[in-house]
């Protein structure tokens, strides 16, 4: 096989890819406008008071359970496979709420823009996609699919509850 043609079979492997990694991403495309949107029709929801359920997998599988009131992040736990839960000590609880799935995926977002996104090369093809709840806005999944890294990123709401203080 000549050089040009292994070169755009490499070309064409790194493309299929790319659209393998968007294919199995699912949801919206994560850009400034979408993650912009999503914050404000979540803040327009005006849900102050919740409990929230999500699991990350990735370079770290686990499951968290969150307690929000007016806001703010009061109690977090983690969930081991056996179903038991137990206390998170966390020097910033404001990650593990709603407010925090959106943190996390605006510094996701802001990782395209260095000189090593995710540790890889400059240049490097990332996939990045959200779905949103349809009635609040949250983001309910999001993935991050990096060419050439070993391993996605996910987050999964397996519960959001809004309750009551009064």
């Amino acid at each position: 096989m000549s050089s040009n043609a292994c070169f755009r079979t490499r070309c064409l492997f790194h493309v299929l890819l790319v659209f393998a990694a968007a294919g199995c991403a699912g949801g919206e495309n994560v850009t400034p406008a979408s993650l912009q949107a999503a914050k404000a029709r979540w803040k327009n929801a005006d849900i102050r008071d919740y409990e929230l359920e999500w699991t990350s997998s990735g370079m770290t599988n686990a499951r968290y359970i969150a307690k929000v009131v007016d806001a703010k992040v009061v109690n977090v736990e983690g969930v081991a496979p056996d179903g038991r839960r137990y206390k998170v000590k966390t020097a910033d609880p404001r990650y593990y709420g709603v407010d925090g799935l959106f943190l996390v995926i605006a510094d996701e977002l802001a990782q395209l823009d260095l000189n090593t996104p995710f540790g890889r090369p400059k240049g490097s093809k990332a996939v990045l996609k959200f779905t949103l709840d349809p009635k609040y806005g949250f983001p309910r999944s999001y993935r991050r699919d990096v060419v050439g890294a070993p391993v996605a990123l996910g987050i999964d709401v397996v519960r959001f509850e809004p309750t009551s203080t009064q």
